[in-house]
């Protein structure tokens, strides 16, 4: 099993270090896919945001590149060509650690593939190593190193993308928190009290200094019999362990998410009426890439009896009859 040496965990740490102090509102800049590029050494590093679902580009940065690239088009024929991409084969069956392109092909192999004669010959690439922030179909976050010459990423190089994998969904969870609060922050003197996110501002010894009037109702309603000026003692617990993570607080199909951003508190409710399962996600989600049942089965290992009964299970929750209604339901939801 390989290991990092001293002075490989020195340069992973330093840049973790260096990362989150320079992290704002977009998780992944050109200039540090550059430095990941000095970490893992690549020609070009890419980081890609899709839609997978409803094939739709929503982010794209690159090093070397100056500006990153958020509304390039993908035709037709890109998109299938990712679901003929392996390593893309992996992500969607729930596999997300770094994998190099030759754990599926020799270069012998790779070079007879349509693969390379459209994506790598073009610009010289033999090489390609690829890691993704666990995340769902409809919204996926790959990042992609390419080499030219002759020398293939290593073991050391999968291993240090595989450690650096939480950091980096890390990263861009306090990235969209930042968004979020920004943008809170932005309309905070109009807010409804109905409004479905809060911020609460902390003093110096962790008391309540401000709370906007959805946080305050969002806090009575989750935290009931908690004091005005006082945060509830889960959150408070919540705030002594660190706050690494979102505090999830439930009440029936109502989900309170809080975040903590310095010292800030976001908070955001969430409705979760007709929640399905991870397999029953699943098979919808291929159901709105226009797969059959006996498709479906096939790709997940699956009878097609067995897909039939998670749909039936999908048109129930979401209270549909049809498999254009679940689809146009689910989207409906993850659009809310």
């Amino acid at each position: 099993m390989p290991t990092l040496s001293g002075k490989d965990a020195d340069r992973l740490l330093r840049f973790v270090d260096e990362a989150e102090s320079l992290g704002g509102d977009k998780p992944f800049t050109s200039e540090l896919l550059g430095e990941l590029g000095r970490l893992v050494p690549a020609e070009l590093v890419g980081y890609n945001e899709l839609d997978r679902v409803r094939r739709r580009n929503l982010l794209l940065a690159a090093w070397p590149v100056e500006d990153d690239n958020e509304d390039d088009e993908i035709s037709d024929e890109q998109w299938d060509l990712q679901l003929e991409h392996p390593v893309c084969h992996r992500h969607r069956q729930g596999f997300f650690e770094a994998l190099k392109l030759s754990d599926f092909f020799t270069q012998r192999e790779l070079h007879q593939t349509r693969l390379y004669e459209l994506r790598h010959r073009p610009w010289g690439f033999e090489y390609e190593v690829a890691v993704a922030i666990p995340s769902p179909l409809w919204h996926t976050k790959t990042f992609m190193f390419l080499r030219t010459g002759r020398r293939d990423f290593t073991e050391r190089d999968r291993l240090v993308l595989n450690l650096l994998q939480p950091h980096l969904a890390r990263f861009w969870r306090a990235a969209r928190t930042k968004r979020l609060l920004n943008s809170a922050l932005a309309e905070i003197d109009r807010i409804d009290e109905r409004c479905g996110r809060g911020v609460i501002l902390l003093g110096l010894g962790g008391e309540v200094e401000f709370a906007s009037a959805p946080a305050r109702r969002l806090m009575h309603e989750f935290f009931p019999g908690v004091s005005t000026g006082r945060l509830p003692v889960g959150v408070e617990k919540w705030l002594e362990r660190g706050a690494t993570t979102p505090l999830i607080s439930q009440r029936e199909a109502r989900q309170l998410s809080v975040d903590r951003v310095d010292d800030v508190l976001l908070l955001e409710e969430r409705h979760q009426e007709g929640q399905l399962t991870a397999r029953e996600l699943e098979v919808v989600t291929w159901v709105a890439q226009g797969k059959t049942n006996a498709e479906i089965a096939a790709l997940l290992l699956l009878a097609p009896s067995t897909v039939r009964k998670h749909l039936e299970n999908v048109y129930a929750k979401l209270g549909v009859n049809t498999r254009t209604a679940a689809v146009a339901r689910l989207l409906g939801l993850i659009g809310r």
